[in-house]
Protein backbone atom coordinates (compact mmCIF):
# COMPACT_ATOMS: atom_id res chain seq x y z
CA UNK A 1 0.00 0.00 0.00
CA UNK A 2 1.70 3.51 -0.97
CA UNK A 3 2.49 5.86 1.91
CA UNK A 4 0.22 8.89 2.03
CA UNK A 5 1.98 11.66 0.65
CA UNK A 6 3.07 14.96 2.48
CA UNK A 7 0.34 16.40 0.60
CA UNK A 8 -2.41 14.23 1.96
CA UNK A 9 -0.73 13.92 5.28
CA UNK A 10 -0.82 17.70 5.70
CA UNK A 11 -4.67 17.68 4.22
CA UNK A 12 -5.35 15.34 7.22
CA UNK A 13 -4.05 17.51 9.62
CA UNK A 14 -6.32 20.35 8.43
CA UNK A 15 -9.36 18.29 9.25
CA UNK A 16 -8.46 17.61 12.53
CA UNK A 17 -11.12 20.01 13.76
CA UNK A 18 -13.95 18.57 11.59
CA UNK A 19 -15.75 17.12 15.09
CA UNK A 20 -15.95 20.68 16.50
CA UNK A 21 -17.06 22.03 12.79
CA UNK A 22 -19.11 19.29 12.89
CA UNK A 23 -20.45 20.36 16.97
CA UNK A 24 -20.85 23.96 15.75
CA UNK A 25 -22.56 23.42 12.85
CA UNK A 26 -24.95 21.20 14.48
CA UNK A 27 -25.56 23.70 17.77
CA UNK A 28 -25.54 26.60 15.21
CA UNK A 29 -28.68 24.84 13.48
CA UNK A 30 -30.24 23.59 16.00
CA UNK A 31 -30.52 27.59 17.44
CA UNK A 32 -31.89 28.50 13.94
CA UNK A 33 -34.84 26.71 15.31
CA UNK A 34 -35.24 29.20 17.24
CA UNK A 35 -37.07 31.84 15.01
CA UNK A 36 -39.54 29.07 13.92
CA UNK A 37 -40.57 27.58 18.09
CA UNK A 38 -40.91 31.48 18.45
CA UNK A 39 -43.33 31.74 15.42
CA UNK A 40 -44.98 28.66 16.68
CA UNK A 41 -45.61 29.88 20.34
CA UNK A 42 -46.51 33.31 19.61
CA UNK A 43 -49.36 32.37 17.26
CA UNK A 44 -50.33 29.18 19.32
CA UNK A 45 -49.79 30.95 22.80
CA UNK A 46 -49.31 34.51 23.18
CA UNK A 47 -52.06 35.18 20.81
CA UNK A 48 -54.78 32.90 22.23
CA UNK A 49 -53.52 33.46 26.13
CA UNK A 50 -52.57 37.81 25.87
CA UNK A 51 -49.66 37.13 27.62
CA UNK A 52 -47.53 40.05 27.50
CA UNK A 53 -45.38 37.87 29.92
CA UNK A 54 -44.86 35.49 28.04
CA UNK A 55 -44.11 37.40 25.06
CA UNK A 56 -41.57 39.07 26.81
CA UNK A 57 -39.47 36.13 27.63
CA UNK A 58 -40.22 34.29 24.75
CA UNK A 59 -38.72 37.34 22.86
CA UNK A 60 -35.83 37.90 25.10
CA UNK A 61 -35.31 33.64 24.84
CA UNK A 62 -35.51 33.67 21.47
CA UNK A 63 -32.76 37.17 21.08
CA UNK A 64 -30.12 35.58 23.24
CA UNK A 65 -30.44 31.84 20.82
CA UNK A 66 -29.66 34.44 17.72
CA UNK A 67 -26.79 35.93 19.44
CA UNK A 68 -25.72 32.69 20.94
CA UNK A 69 -26.19 31.70 17.01
CA UNK A 70 -24.02 34.87 15.65
CA UNK A 71 -21.12 33.89 18.18
CA UNK A 72 -20.84 30.29 16.80
CA UNK A 73 -21.35 31.33 13.26
CA UNK A 74 -18.07 33.66 13.77
CA UNK A 75 -16.15 30.50 15.25
CA UNK A 76 -17.03 28.49 12.65
CA UNK A 77 -15.92 31.01 9.86
CA UNK A 78 -12.83 31.71 12.35
CA UNK A 79 -11.83 27.94 12.63
CA UNK A 80 -12.17 27.54 8.58
CA UNK A 81 -10.36 30.53 7.62
CA UNK A 82 -7.52 29.92 9.91
CA UNK A 83 -7.60 25.91 8.73
CA UNK A 84 -7.05 27.53 5.04
CA UNK A 85 -4.26 30.10 5.96
CA UNK A 86 -2.89 27.28 7.73
CA UNK A 87 -2.72 24.77 4.97
CA UNK A 88 -1.45 26.81 3.21
CA UNK A 89 1.49 28.05 4.66
CA UNK A 90 2.12 24.47 5.16
CA UNK A 91 2.09 23.44 1.50
CA UNK A 92 3.12 26.59 -0.37
CA UNK A 93 6.92 26.75 0.11
CA UNK A 94 6.69 22.71 -0.57
CA UNK A 95 4.63 23.48 -3.82
CA UNK A 96 7.55 25.97 -5.10
CA UNK A 97 10.34 23.27 -3.72
CA UNK A 98 8.94 20.35 -5.57
CA UNK A 99 7.63 22.44 -8.39
CA UNK A 100 11.12 23.54 -9.28
CA UNK A 101 12.40 19.89 -8.82
CA UNK A 102 9.57 18.33 -11.11
CA UNK A 103 10.27 21.56 -13.88
CA UNK A 104 14.18 20.05 -13.91
CA UNK A 105 12.96 16.49 -13.90
CA UNK A 106 10.28 16.28 -16.28
CA UNK A 107 10.35 19.97 -17.83
CA UNK A 108 6.84 21.10 -16.50
CA UNK A 109 5.02 21.42 -13.00
CA UNK A 110 1.26 19.55 -12.88
CA UNK A 111 0.85 22.24 -9.80
CA UNK A 112 1.15 25.47 -8.52
CA UNK A 113 0.76 28.06 -5.88
CA UNK A 114 -2.76 28.71 -7.63
CA UNK A 115 -3.67 25.37 -6.60
CA UNK A 116 -3.23 26.43 -3.17
CA UNK A 117 -4.87 29.37 -3.10
CA UNK A 118 -7.86 27.29 -4.57
CA UNK A 119 -7.75 24.79 -1.50
CA UNK A 120 -7.53 27.81 0.53
CA UNK A 121 -10.49 29.73 -0.68
CA UNK A 122 -12.53 26.97 -0.84
CA UNK A 123 -11.82 25.89 3.40
CA UNK A 124 -11.79 29.11 4.16
CA UNK A 125 -14.69 30.27 2.12
CA UNK A 126 -18.85 30.39 2.30
CA UNK A 127 -19.09 27.11 -0.40
CA UNK A 128 -17.85 24.75 2.45
CA UNK A 129 -20.48 26.28 4.82
CA UNK A 130 -23.05 25.06 2.66
CA UNK A 131 -22.14 21.38 2.81
CA UNK A 132 -21.56 21.18 6.37
CA UNK A 133 -24.80 22.64 6.78
CA UNK A 134 -26.32 20.32 4.58
CA UNK A 135 -26.11 17.33 6.51
CA UNK A 136 -29.11 18.57 9.18
CA UNK A 137 -31.61 19.34 6.02
CA UNK A 138 -32.88 15.60 7.24
CA UNK A 139 -33.25 17.52 10.98
CA UNK A 140 -35.38 19.78 9.70
CA UNK A 141 -37.54 17.70 7.43
CA UNK A 142 -38.04 15.17 10.08
CA UNK A 143 -39.41 18.50 12.03
CA UNK A 144 -41.82 19.45 9.28
CA UNK A 145 -43.06 15.95 9.34
CA UNK A 146 -43.57 15.63 13.23
CA UNK A 147 -45.85 18.78 12.52
CA UNK A 148 -47.51 16.36 9.87
CA UNK A 149 -47.12 13.91 7.63
CA UNK A 150 -48.02 15.69 4.63
CA UNK A 151 -46.37 18.94 4.90
CA UNK A 152 -43.22 16.03 5.89
CA UNK A 153 -43.85 14.26 1.84
CA UNK A 154 -43.32 17.87 0.49
CA UNK A 155 -40.10 18.55 2.40
CA UNK A 156 -39.12 15.29 1.20
CA UNK A 157 -40.37 15.82 -2.16
CA UNK A 158 -38.25 19.30 -2.58
CA UNK A 159 -35.36 17.79 -1.03
CA UNK A 160 -34.84 15.23 -3.56
CA UNK A 161 -35.35 17.04 -6.39
CA UNK A 162 -33.08 19.44 -5.57
CA UNK A 163 -30.31 17.06 -4.78
CA UNK A 164 -31.18 15.66 -8.27
CA UNK A 165 -30.61 19.63 -9.47
CA UNK A 166 -27.12 19.43 -7.84
CA UNK A 167 -26.03 16.24 -9.25
CA UNK A 168 -26.55 17.18 -12.57
CA UNK A 169 -25.12 20.28 -12.27
CA UNK A 170 -21.98 18.16 -11.38
CA UNK A 171 -22.34 15.67 -14.26
CA UNK A 172 -22.59 18.42 -16.77
CA UNK A 173 -20.41 21.13 -15.66
CA UNK A 174 -17.47 19.69 -14.11
CA UNK A 175 -15.59 17.99 -16.93
CA UNK A 176 -16.07 21.61 -19.13
CA UNK A 177 -15.22 23.88 -16.37
CA UNK A 178 -11.97 21.37 -15.35
CA UNK A 179 -11.04 21.85 -19.14
CA UNK A 180 -11.86 25.89 -18.93
CA UNK A 181 -9.64 26.62 -15.82
CA UNK A 182 -7.11 24.94 -17.39
CA UNK A 183 -7.06 26.91 -20.09
CA UNK A 184 -7.68 30.29 -18.24
CA UNK A 185 -4.61 29.38 -16.01
CA UNK A 186 -2.86 29.05 -18.98
CA UNK A 187 -4.01 32.40 -20.57
CA UNK A 188 -3.02 33.71 -17.13
CA UNK A 189 0.52 32.83 -17.02
CA UNK A 190 0.76 33.67 -20.93
CA UNK A 191 -0.01 37.47 -19.86
CA UNK A 192 2.62 37.25 -17.17
CA UNK A 193 5.33 36.43 -19.58
CA UNK A 194 4.22 38.80 -21.61
CA UNK A 195 4.76 41.87 -19.02
CA UNK A 196 8.07 40.41 -17.80
CA UNK A 197 9.74 40.14 -21.72
CA UNK A 198 7.95 43.94 -22.36
CA UNK A 199 11.32 45.09 -23.68
CA UNK A 200 11.35 42.60 -26.63
CA UNK A 201 7.54 43.06 -27.08
CA UNK A 202 7.88 47.02 -27.57
CA UNK A 203 11.38 47.31 -29.19
CA UNK A 204 10.23 45.14 -31.93
CA UNK A 205 6.82 46.39 -31.97
CA UNK A 206 5.41 42.72 -30.95
CA UNK A 207 2.55 44.05 -28.52
CA UNK A 208 0.08 44.08 -31.19
CA UNK A 209 0.21 40.90 -32.68
CA UNK A 210 0.80 38.60 -29.38
CA UNK A 211 -2.36 40.80 -27.86
CA UNK A 212 -4.71 39.54 -30.92
CA UNK A 213 -3.66 35.84 -30.64
CA UNK A 214 -3.52 35.87 -26.49
CA UNK A 215 -7.12 37.59 -27.38
CA UNK A 216 -8.18 35.00 -29.08
CA UNK A 217 -6.56 32.43 -26.92
CA UNK A 218 -8.32 34.49 -23.63
CA UNK A 219 -11.93 34.19 -25.63
CA UNK A 220 -11.59 30.63 -26.15
CA UNK A 221 -11.39 29.50 -22.97
CA UNK A 222 -14.05 32.72 -21.98
CA UNK A 223 -16.91 30.29 -23.46
CA UNK A 224 -15.66 26.75 -22.50
CA UNK A 225 -16.11 28.94 -18.78
CA UNK A 226 -19.11 30.74 -19.47
CA UNK A 227 -20.69 27.84 -21.36
CA UNK A 228 -20.27 25.73 -17.32
CA UNK A 229 -21.12 28.78 -15.70
CA UNK A 230 -24.00 29.56 -17.56
CA UNK A 231 -25.31 26.24 -17.11
CA UNK A 232 -24.43 25.99 -13.67
CA UNK A 233 -26.61 29.41 -13.14
CA UNK A 234 -29.09 27.72 -15.05
CA UNK A 235 -30.00 25.18 -12.48
CA UNK A 236 -29.18 27.08 -9.62
CA UNK A 237 -31.54 29.70 -10.53
CA UNK A 238 -34.01 26.47 -11.52
CA UNK A 239 -33.59 25.04 -7.75
CA UNK A 240 -34.42 28.67 -6.78
CA UNK A 241 -37.20 28.64 -8.49
CA UNK A 242 -38.67 25.59 -6.95
CA UNK A 243 -37.56 26.16 -3.07
CA UNK A 244 -39.99 29.42 -3.52
CA UNK A 245 -42.49 27.27 -5.08
CA UNK A 246 -42.02 24.72 -2.26
CA UNK A 247 -42.60 27.28 0.47
CA UNK A 248 -45.83 28.50 -1.05
CA UNK A 249 -46.95 24.76 -1.44
CA UNK A 250 -46.41 23.77 1.97
CA UNK A 251 -48.46 27.78 3.28
CA UNK A 252 -51.02 26.00 1.32
CA UNK A 253 -51.51 22.46 2.05
CA UNK A 254 -50.53 24.20 6.16
CA UNK A 255 -53.50 26.52 5.09
CA UNK A 256 -55.45 23.77 4.07
CA UNK A 257 -54.77 21.56 7.12
CA UNK A 258 -55.53 24.32 9.41
CA UNK A 259 -58.90 24.99 7.81
CA UNK A 260 -59.28 20.83 8.70
CA UNK A 261 -57.82 21.74 12.34
CA UNK A 262 -55.17 19.25 11.94
CA UNK A 263 -52.40 21.92 12.43
CA UNK A 264 -52.35 25.33 13.85
CA UNK A 265 -51.78 28.43 12.47
CA UNK A 266 -48.57 28.83 14.23
CA UNK A 267 -47.27 25.26 12.77
CA UNK A 268 -48.39 25.96 9.08
CA UNK A 269 -45.62 29.55 9.76
CA UNK A 270 -43.13 27.32 11.50
CA UNK A 271 -43.25 24.62 8.93
CA UNK A 272 -42.79 27.31 6.05
CA UNK A 273 -39.44 29.03 8.36
CA UNK A 274 -38.18 25.61 8.91
CA UNK A 275 -38.54 24.12 5.02
CA UNK A 276 -36.89 27.47 3.68
CA UNK A 277 -33.86 26.78 5.81
CA UNK A 278 -33.69 23.02 5.03
CA UNK A 279 -33.17 23.46 1.80
CA UNK A 280 -31.32 26.52 1.62
CA UNK A 281 -28.25 24.39 1.92
CA UNK A 282 -28.40 21.99 -0.95
CA UNK A 283 -29.59 25.25 -2.79
CA UNK A 284 -26.40 27.20 -1.65
CA UNK A 285 -24.29 23.67 -2.55
CA UNK A 286 -25.56 24.24 -6.37
CA UNK A 287 -23.79 27.80 -6.40
CA UNK A 288 -20.81 26.69 -4.46
CA UNK A 289 -20.13 23.70 -6.49
CA UNK A 290 -18.34 25.77 -8.87
CA UNK A 291 -15.66 26.48 -6.00
CA UNK A 292 -15.94 22.88 -5.08
CA UNK A 293 -14.91 21.85 -8.63
CA UNK A 294 -11.60 24.17 -8.74
CA UNK A 295 -11.05 22.43 -4.82
CA UNK A 296 -11.06 19.07 -6.22
CA UNK A 297 -9.06 19.31 -9.10
CA UNK A 298 -6.28 21.21 -7.29
CA UNK A 299 -6.35 18.08 -4.90
CA UNK A 300 -5.64 16.08 -7.75
CA UNK A 301 -3.07 18.16 -9.29
CA UNK A 302 -1.09 18.85 -5.94
CA UNK A 303 -1.69 14.86 -5.50
CA UNK A 304 0.04 14.06 -8.77
CA UNK A 305 2.73 16.70 -7.77
CA UNK A 306 3.56 15.27 -4.34
CA UNK A 307 3.77 11.36 -5.82
CA UNK A 308 5.65 12.48 -8.39
CA UNK A 309 8.63 14.18 -6.52
CA UNK A 310 10.72 12.80 -3.95
CA UNK A 311 10.44 12.88 -0.02
CA UNK A 312 13.31 14.69 1.30
CA UNK A 313 15.97 12.82 3.08
CA UNK A 314 18.57 13.40 5.58
CA UNK A 315 21.71 13.07 4.22
CA UNK A 316 25.25 12.30 5.83
CA UNK A 317 27.19 15.68 5.57
CA UNK A 318 29.95 15.56 3.48
CA UNK A 319 33.29 18.05 4.30
CA UNK A 320 33.60 20.72 1.67
CA UNK A 321 35.48 18.78 -1.40
CA UNK A 322 38.74 20.15 -3.18
CA UNK A 323 36.99 20.42 -6.11
CA UNK A 324 38.38 17.11 -8.30
CA UNK A 325 35.74 16.73 -10.52
CA UNK A 326 34.98 13.12 -12.76
CA UNK A 327 32.64 13.01 -15.51
CA UNK A 328 32.10 9.64 -16.88
CA UNK A 329 29.92 8.55 -20.14
CA UNK A 330 27.40 11.61 -19.46
CA UNK A 331 24.33 11.80 -21.10
CA UNK A 332 21.45 13.28 -20.68
CA UNK A 333 17.65 13.50 -22.61
CA UNK A 334 15.14 16.12 -23.08
CA UNK A 335 12.64 15.30 -20.30
CA UNK A 336 9.65 16.33 -22.77
CA UNK A 337 11.16 15.50 -26.05
CA UNK A 338 13.44 12.94 -25.15
CA UNK A 339 16.03 14.64 -27.67
CA UNK A 340 19.62 13.75 -26.83
CA UNK A 341 21.10 17.00 -25.63
CA UNK A 342 24.46 15.72 -23.93
CA UNK A 343 25.50 12.45 -26.09
CA UNK A 344 29.06 11.38 -24.90
CA UNK A 345 30.80 13.45 -22.27
CA UNK A 346 34.03 12.41 -19.86
CA UNK A 347 36.22 13.86 -18.85
CA UNK A 348 38.44 14.57 -15.02
CA UNK A 349 39.44 17.73 -13.84
CA UNK A 350 41.78 18.03 -10.57
CA UNK A 351 41.53 20.55 -7.85
CA UNK A 352 42.49 24.14 -9.02
CA UNK A 353 42.21 23.31 -13.07
CA UNK A 354 40.19 25.76 -15.45
CA UNK A 355 39.11 24.00 -18.20
CA UNK A 356 37.56 26.06 -21.53
CA UNK A 357 34.59 24.44 -23.24
CA UNK A 358 34.36 24.75 -26.71
CA UNK A 359 31.79 24.30 -29.58
CA UNK A 360 29.06 25.99 -32.07
CA UNK A 361 25.65 27.07 -30.63
CA UNK A 362 23.48 24.50 -29.62
CA UNK A 363 25.80 22.10 -29.17
CA UNK A 364 25.03 21.10 -25.70
CA UNK A 365 27.37 23.55 -23.50
CA UNK A 366 24.67 24.74 -21.97
CA UNK A 367 23.47 22.09 -20.94
CA UNK A 368 26.67 20.25 -19.75
CA UNK A 369 27.14 23.00 -16.89
CA UNK A 370 23.65 22.32 -16.10
CA UNK A 371 24.90 19.10 -15.38
CA UNK A 372 27.55 19.72 -13.65
CA UNK A 373 26.09 21.81 -11.28
CA UNK A 374 23.37 19.39 -10.31
CA UNK A 375 20.48 21.41 -11.39
CA UNK A 376 19.76 18.73 -14.25
CA UNK A 377 20.08 15.02 -12.87
CA UNK A 378 22.21 12.72 -15.74
CA UNK A 379 19.48 10.29 -17.87
CA UNK A 380 23.43 8.15 -18.02
CA UNK A 381 26.64 8.36 -17.05
CA UNK A 382 27.97 10.08 -13.41
CA UNK A 383 29.24 13.25 -12.45
CA UNK A 384 31.34 12.94 -9.18
CA UNK A 385 32.79 15.49 -7.34
CA UNK A 386 35.75 14.34 -5.01
CA UNK A 387 34.29 10.70 -5.31
CA UNK A 388 30.96 11.51 -4.38
CA UNK A 389 28.25 11.20 -7.00
CA UNK A 390 26.45 14.67 -6.92
CA UNK A 391 22.90 13.25 -6.17
CA UNK A 392 24.36 11.89 -2.93
CA UNK A 393 24.96 16.11 -1.58
CA UNK A 394 22.38 17.67 -0.69
CA UNK A 395 20.99 20.03 -2.53
CA UNK A 396 21.54 22.89 -0.30
CA UNK A 397 24.75 22.04 1.30
CA UNK A 398 25.70 21.42 -2.53
CA UNK A 399 25.15 24.66 -3.71
CA UNK A 400 27.31 25.83 -0.37
CA UNK A 401 30.53 24.49 -2.55
CA UNK A 402 29.37 25.13 -5.89
CA UNK A 403 29.36 28.30 -8.25
CA UNK A 404 27.27 28.87 -11.03
CA UNK A 405 26.78 32.04 -13.75
CA UNK A 406 24.46 30.70 -16.27
CA UNK A 407 23.84 32.61 -19.87
CA UNK A 408 21.10 34.62 -18.40
CA UNK A 409 21.66 35.71 -14.95
CA UNK A 410 18.63 36.58 -13.14
CA UNK A 411 18.45 38.49 -10.11
CA UNK A 412 15.84 38.33 -7.06
CA UNK A 413 13.92 40.66 -5.28
CA UNK A 414 16.13 42.03 -2.26
CA UNK A 415 19.44 44.34 -2.26
CA UNK A 416 22.59 43.57 -4.03
CA UNK A 417 24.17 42.64 -1.03
CA UNK A 418 21.51 40.03 -0.83
CA UNK A 419 21.55 38.65 -4.20
CA UNK A 420 25.23 38.09 -4.07
CA UNK A 421 24.67 36.22 -0.27
CA UNK A 422 22.64 34.10 -2.73
CA UNK A 423 19.37 35.41 -0.66
CA UNK A 424 20.96 33.76 2.56
CA UNK A 425 21.83 35.74 5.65
CA UNK A 426 24.30 38.46 4.17
CA UNK A 427 27.46 37.93 5.77
CA UNK A 428 29.32 41.29 4.83
CA UNK A 429 32.98 39.90 4.89
CA UNK A 430 31.61 37.21 2.47
CA UNK A 431 29.78 39.98 0.12
CA UNK A 432 32.68 41.95 0.03
CA UNK A 433 35.18 40.25 -0.69
CA UNK A 434 33.15 38.10 -3.60
CA UNK A 435 32.41 41.47 -5.00
CA UNK A 436 36.45 42.01 -4.75
CA UNK A 437 37.22 38.63 -6.44
CA UNK A 438 34.70 39.55 -9.23
CA UNK A 439 35.75 42.89 -10.17
CA UNK A 440 32.36 44.04 -9.18
CA UNK A 441 33.42 46.37 -6.14
CA UNK A 442 33.36 49.95 -7.49
CA UNK A 443 30.66 49.07 -9.95
CA UNK A 444 28.16 48.63 -7.04
CA UNK A 445 29.31 51.63 -4.83
CA UNK A 446 28.86 53.27 -8.06
CA UNK A 447 24.91 52.19 -7.83
CA UNK A 448 22.13 54.64 -5.92
CA UNK A 449 22.46 53.29 -2.75
CA UNK A 450 25.66 50.63 -3.14
CA UNK A 451 24.63 47.39 -1.92
CA UNK A 452 21.67 48.56 -0.52
CA UNK A 453 20.03 49.11 -4.15
CA UNK A 454 16.82 47.00 -4.34
CA UNK A 455 16.43 44.94 -7.27
CA UNK A 456 13.85 42.53 -8.66
CA UNK A 457 11.27 42.39 -11.48
CA UNK A 458 10.11 45.62 -12.34
CA UNK A 459 12.76 47.91 -10.37
CA UNK A 460 16.00 46.44 -11.55
CA UNK A 461 17.56 48.82 -13.95
CA UNK A 462 20.88 47.32 -14.52
CA UNK A 463 22.16 46.65 -17.72
CA UNK A 464 23.48 43.21 -19.01
CA UNK A 465 26.92 43.37 -17.91
CA UNK A 466 26.10 45.03 -14.57
CA UNK A 467 23.91 41.72 -14.14
CA UNK A 468 26.32 39.38 -15.47
CA UNK A 469 28.96 40.91 -13.14
CA UNK A 470 26.50 41.11 -9.82
CA UNK A 471 25.87 36.97 -10.56
CA UNK A 472 29.42 36.16 -11.02
CA UNK A 473 30.07 37.46 -7.12
CA UNK A 474 27.26 35.77 -6.37
CA UNK A 475 28.90 32.66 -7.82
CA UNK A 476 31.86 33.52 -6.39
CA UNK A 477 30.57 34.18 -2.66
CA UNK A 478 31.96 32.00 -0.19
CA UNK A 479 34.62 30.51 -1.74
CA UNK A 480 32.92 27.69 -3.90
CA UNK A 481 35.32 24.54 -4.85
CA UNK A 482 33.87 23.99 -7.84
CA UNK A 483 32.86 27.00 -10.25
CA UNK A 484 30.86 26.95 -13.57
CA UNK A 485 30.80 30.12 -15.54
CA UNK A 486 28.59 29.50 -18.84
CA UNK A 487 29.75 32.79 -21.37
CA UNK A 488 30.65 34.80 -18.55
CA UNK A 489 31.48 37.82 -20.70
CA UNK A 490 28.61 37.85 -23.06
CA UNK A 491 27.81 41.13 -21.54
CA UNK A 492 31.04 42.66 -20.49
CA UNK A 493 32.78 45.52 -21.54
CA UNK A 494 36.47 45.75 -21.88
CA UNK A 495 36.51 46.75 -17.87
CA UNK A 496 34.22 43.84 -17.62
CA UNK A 497 36.72 41.50 -19.89
CA UNK A 498 39.75 42.29 -17.26
CA UNK A 499 37.75 41.82 -14.22
CA UNK A 500 36.88 38.59 -15.32
CA UNK A 501 40.29 37.84 -16.18
CA UNK A 502 41.86 39.12 -12.89
CA UNK A 503 38.80 37.21 -11.62
CA UNK A 504 39.93 34.11 -13.21
CA UNK A 505 43.55 34.44 -12.23
CA UNK A 506 42.07 34.90 -8.87
CA UNK A 507 40.39 31.21 -8.68
CA UNK A 508 43.13 29.47 -10.30
CA UNK A 509 45.52 30.82 -7.37
CA UNK A 510 43.35 29.40 -5.15
CA UNK A 511 42.91 26.29 -5.90
CA UNK A 512 39.20 26.23 -7.30
CA UNK A 513 38.43 23.84 -10.15
CA UNK A 514 36.67 25.97 -13.11
CA UNK A 515 34.77 25.27 -15.80
CA UNK A 516 33.81 27.81 -18.37
CA UNK A 517 32.26 28.49 -21.63
CA UNK A 518 33.51 30.92 -23.93
CA UNK A 519 34.12 31.68 -27.60
CA UNK A 520 36.60 34.31 -26.72
CA UNK A 521 40.17 33.34 -27.07
CA UNK A 522 41.82 35.51 -24.97
CA UNK A 523 39.72 33.55 -21.93
CA UNK A 524 41.67 30.87 -23.10
CA UNK A 525 45.19 32.17 -21.73
CA UNK A 526 44.00 31.34 -18.12
CA UNK A 527 42.52 27.86 -18.95
CA UNK A 528 44.91 24.64 -18.31
CA UNK A 529 42.70 21.71 -20.52
CA UNK A 530 40.04 22.36 -23.42
CA UNK A 531 36.84 20.54 -23.94
CA UNK A 532 35.61 21.01 -27.56
CA UNK A 533 32.12 20.14 -27.95
CA UNK A 534 29.87 19.01 -31.04
CA UNK A 535 26.24 17.69 -31.37
CA UNK A 536 26.50 16.78 -27.79
CA UNK A 537 29.55 14.70 -27.61
CA UNK A 538 33.37 15.55 -26.58
CA UNK A 539 34.86 15.63 -29.80
CA UNK A 540 38.50 16.56 -28.30
CA UNK A 541 39.81 16.76 -24.61
CA UNK A 542 43.31 17.81 -22.89
CA UNK A 543 45.96 19.90 -22.32
CA UNK A 544 45.17 23.62 -23.78
CA UNK A 545 48.32 24.03 -26.05
CA UNK A 546 47.62 20.57 -27.59
CA UNK A 547 44.02 20.74 -28.08
CA UNK A 548 44.55 24.54 -29.90
CA UNK A 549 47.24 23.19 -32.04
CA UNK A 550 45.10 20.57 -33.49
CA UNK A 551 42.53 22.57 -33.82
CA UNK A 552 44.51 25.37 -35.72
CA UNK A 553 46.42 22.78 -37.88
CA UNK A 554 44.79 22.59 -41.29
CA UNK A 555 45.17 19.38 -43.17
CA UNK A 556 47.56 19.32 -45.63
CA UNK A 557 45.76 18.61 -49.05
CA UNK A 558 47.82 15.24 -50.59
CA UNK A 559 50.78 16.12 -53.52
CA UNK A 560 49.31 15.51 -56.81
CA UNK A 561 51.48 13.34 -59.41
CA UNK A 562 52.39 14.39 -62.08
CA UNK A 563 52.15 12.54 -65.63
CA UNK A 564 55.82 12.60 -65.72
CA UNK A 565 56.53 11.41 -62.56
CA UNK A 566 54.12 8.33 -62.79
CA UNK A 567 56.21 7.04 -66.04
Amino acid sequence: MAQPTLFAQTMRAGRKHSTGLFLLSFLANLLLLASSVYMLQVFDRVLASGSFDTLMWLSVIALLAIVTYGFLEFARRKVLSRTGAWISAELSPEVIRRSISDRLETGRSPAGLGDVQDIRNFIGGDAILAFLDAPWTPVFIAVIWMMHPVLGVIAVAGAIVLFLIGVLNDLVTRRRQAEANVKLRQVQNDAQAFVENAETLTGMGMIGSVLARWQASRDVADQEGAGATELSSVLFNLSRAIRLGLQIAILGAGAALVLMTELTAGGMIAASIILARALSPVERAISAWKAFGSYRLASRRLEALFRATKEPTKRVSLPKPDGKLFVKDLRYFAPDTRAPLVKSVSLQLEPGQLCGVLGPSGSGKSSLCRLLVGAWRPSFGEIRLDGAELAEWDSEERGRYVGYLPQQVELFTGTVAENIARMGDVDDAKVLAAAKKSGAHEMILALPEGYETRLGQFRDQLSGGQKQRIGLARALYDDPSLIVLDEPNSNLDGNGEIALQHALAGMKKAGQTVVVVTHVPSLLRQVDKVAVIKDGTLQKFGDRDEVLREMMAKPRPAPTQTKEAAE
